[in-house]
């Protein structure tokens, strides 16, 4: 971009998770000399944990409430944006699309949109059909997420944009992060710790990690259970945790803001979620060198593609998961060999750098289209 543009970038939410994190990222690295953000939340009065440290950055960030009627709502953000005056309006998420959309519209200036499940690529809801309809661009995180909305969006001239999600390499010791972890949260030391990172909701399954854990306890192996998250699934967890009686050998800790500067302190990473575009909690432990268990789905597969990096079980096989958990608790070499290999491969194809130049070739090219240059 040969001038600067004036940015404007509705988020459905700020509260701690892989689509935020990735928002602060951008925001943090983008060339403020070349784009002048503005934020607009839709999920006020929550003290969301990335509000601050986006304000920091000496971002502007505005805060509107959910209106009894939508329509409202959306009244309220084009005042705002008409205000701003912005060259690009971006929904960081996707039911923030639909307001970037409909006030793109009514503005009659650019809109890109936010795809960040392979899910709601494939939906036929409305939400979806007014993100195709409104937006000129939409802005998914994987291949997998980019070929399913491709099959969906059917005739029309929407550009889609692939932008991996970024991971950062956190330097830190290993030993030292472990010692300080087990005395927050009471863990035992001498255990090897299995770790899991998400927001508890259905397609998350941490149930499948549950029920493993009471067949992995048979072995007498020394292992302990660490999921990190919250969620609507929480209690439900928590009951499962009791019914099985595994207390001793699990700890729901709940919301860590910026989990994956723990990761190093972990042993294993087991990831059995079913549903994602692209995910974060996976990269992380990756580049910590952590060694990962996951189903064989194609946003695993698309991260982590060699046998050599992980180990992919074909999806819901509990006793493939479970053996191959075990074989892992049992054998340090192992877990170092596949660690060192995911942390290679994945900082050297989801680096910041690359992030930072494929959102910004986003931004150049809706603007030159908008201008009519080609």
């Amino acid at each position: 971009m040969d001038e600067k543009r004036r940015v404007a970038i509705i988020a459905g939410q700020l509260v701690v998770g892989g689509a935020e994190r990735q928002l602060y990222l951008w925001l943090a690295h983008m060339d403020r000399n070349k784009i002048d953000p503005l934020v607009i939340t839709l999920h006020p009065h929550h003290d969301d944990y990335w509000e601050k440290p986006i304000e920091d950055l000496g971002v502007p960030l505005i805060r509107v409430s959910k209106k009894t009627a939508k329509s409202m709502r959306l009244l309220e953000i084009v005042r705002i944006l008409r205000q701003f005056k912005p060259d690009i309006i971006h929904g960081w998420h996707f039911f923030s699309s639909v307001y970037a959309g409909l006030a793109a519209r009514f503005l009659g200036v650019p809109c890109i949109g936010g795809i960040r499940s392979q899910y709601l690529a494939r939906s036929k809801s409305l939400a979806v059909t007014l993100v195709k309809n409104s937006c000129n661009a939409v802005v998914v995180n994987s291949h997998t997420a980019a070929i399913a909305y491709q099959m969906a969006l059917r005739k029309t001239s929407q550009t889609i944009f692939t932008v991996p999600n970024a991971v950062l390499d956190h330097p830190m010791d290993s030993q030292n992060l472990r010692e300080q972890f087990s005395l927050a949260y009471k863990l035992p030391m001498d255990s090897v710790w299995i770790c899991s990172v998400g927001r508890m909701d259905p397609l998350k399954r941490f149930d499948v990690l549950l029920k493993m854990v009471d067949r992995l306890r048979e072995e007498e192996a020394k292992f302990h259970v660490i999921i990190i998250g919250d969620g609507p699934e929480k209690v439900k967890m928590q009951h499962l945790v009791n019914s099985l009686k595994i207390d001793d050998h699990v700890s729901l800790l709940g919301e860590i803001p910026n989990a994956g500067y723990w990761m190093k302190a972990m042993d294993i990473f087991c990831f059995p979620s079913l549903s994602e575009g692209l995910p974060n909690a996976v990269m992380e432990a990756a580049a910590a060198g952590l060694p990962i268990v996951a189903w064989k789905l194609p946003f695993n597969e698309e991260l982590l593609p060699d046998k050599r990096h992980a180990v992919l079980v074909e999806p819901e096989n509990m006793e493939g998961m479970t053996s191959a958990v075990s074989r892992l608790i049992k054998s340090p070499d192992l877990r170092t060999q596949l660690g060192s290999s995911a942390q290679t491969h994945i900082l050297e194809h989801f680096g910041l750098e690359r992030y930072i130049q494929n959102l910004t070739m986003v931004y150049e090219s809706v603007s030159k289209r908008n201008e009519g240059i080609e």
